[in-house]
């Protein structure tokens, strides 16, 4: 029964991206084309990421509390569907469109999170956590790639009117999942008795000794963003460049998850090695992409979003493995809001420094040493757990 929820899991990835390519498109653009105000497109990004500051910690913790997480994903499709209808009925009352933006963004947190305690009540076994992890990635990520461009091209024939195949898209998906809205998301007993054992051997501090590093890590691979607009700013075909290297970025990310994928159960990869190999590939694309090069832009971008896509892959199975299925959502909200409001915050701080006469060079190794004292802290934290040696595969 499970396989087959994870069957439909990956069919709805394939719909719930499909609307995302909709929604990023369709909606700024057709903000600006009223408005013609960039504010109103910043608004758009204030609006969408806000749900994940304050509701991640809320929607996980209801999550956990029930077994019937099909029928909350269920509603959560139908209830989006019925939005991406809403906004095209209020496309001309900005505030309107901002509240259905976030209760959108809002109720695609509760679809991720269903998603996610799924799998981790398939398996407890480190490569197979990676595999099936890795599937959805690189399911979305080959949607992505393909999507883009074809709804940019619908989007500026219809505009905010493509929220319509929005709609039948969330609605296809909630359907699917109609019949097993009543089935329990839950571990068998053979893999709780296994996870229990290897739940009392991680303390609650080794759990929020890596959350805080990882938190760390996230604020020093930030302004990777800012780096790139601060090389690009001053190239007449600046624009350009940066559509190409979201390209390979999303070329990279797919790389990295295609290769988990088909590596992990033959190679037995585990969780621990792909973690480090993916924070010291991330913190050596942060050191190029400030170097000013136009060439290290592309090679940063490439090694940034593949090291990008192995760590979270690897991270999502390691909260997966030592975090009890019943806590799983809370524990995850509250990372997510925290990770959500700290990548602001950097670009900010980052920003801020570049303006006041800081070099990029000089900042881009200082983040380069922070993640490598990131990498190096968190594998001695998972190394030097009972649990490292017991349950994880080095």
């Amino acid at each position: 029964m499970k396989s087959k929820l994870y069957t439909l899991l990956l069919i709805t990835t394939v719909l719930r991206v499909i609307g995302d390519a909709i929604e990023s498109i369709a909606l700024p653009w057709h903000l600006l084309n009223q408005t013609s105000s960039l504010l109103s497109v910043a608004g758009y990004s204030f609006a969408s990421m806000l749900p994940w500051v304050i509701f991640p910690p809320l929607m996980g913790r209801f999550l956990d509390k029930t077994e019937k997480k099909v029928r909350l994903a269920f509603l959560a499709l139908f209830i989006q569907s019925s939005l991406a209808l809403m906004i095209i009925k209020f496309a001309s009352n900005i505030w309107a469109f901002y509240v259905l933006i976030s209760l959108i963004s809002a109720l695609d947190i509760l679809h991720r999170y269903f998603g996610f305690t799924l799998i981790a009540s398939m398996t407890l076994e480190e490569s197979e956590l990676q595999k099936l992890n890795a599937k959805v990635q690189t399911v979305g990520e080959v949607t992505s790639l393909l999507a883009f461009p074809i709804v940019g091209y619908l989007a500026y024939l219809f505009g905010v009117r493509l929220m319509l195949l929005d709609a039948v898209s969330l609605l296809i998906g909630a359907l699917l999942l109609i019949s097993y809205i009543n089935i329990p998301v839950r571990r068998e007993k053979t893999i709780e008795e296994e996870s229990k054992s290897v739940q009392l051997e991680v303390s609650r501090r080794v759990i929020f000794g890596g959350i805080t590093l990882v938190l760390l890590f996230n604020f020093a691979m930030a302004p990777a963003r800012i780096f790139v607009f601060s090389a690009l700013k001053n190239l007449t075909r600046g624009e350009f460049i940066y559509g190409l290297l979201n390209s390979v970025g999303t070329l990279g990310s797919l790389a990295g998850a295609i290769g988990i994928t088909l590596f992990a159960h033959k190679r037995k990869i585990g969780i621990s090695k792909p973690l480090f190999i993916g924070i010291l590939l991330q913190s050596f694309a942060v050191l190029l992409l400030g170097l000013h090069s136009l060439v290290l832009l592309f090679v940063g971008i490439l090694l940034l979003k593949f090291g990008g896509q192995i760590l979270n892959i690897s991270f999502d199975s390691l909260f997966q493995k030592i975090i009890p299925l019943e806590k799983l959502g809370t524990y995850r909200g509250i990372f997510d809001a925290l990770a959500t409001l700290i990548i602001p915050l950097s670009q900010l701080t980052f920003a801020w420094l570049i303006e006041h006469g800081v070099g990029v060079s000089m900042l881009a190794v200082g983040v380069f040493g922070l993640g490598v004292f990131s990498a190096i802290s968190f594998s001695a934290l998972i190394y030097g757990t009972k649990n490292n040696r017991k349950g994880f595969k080095i």
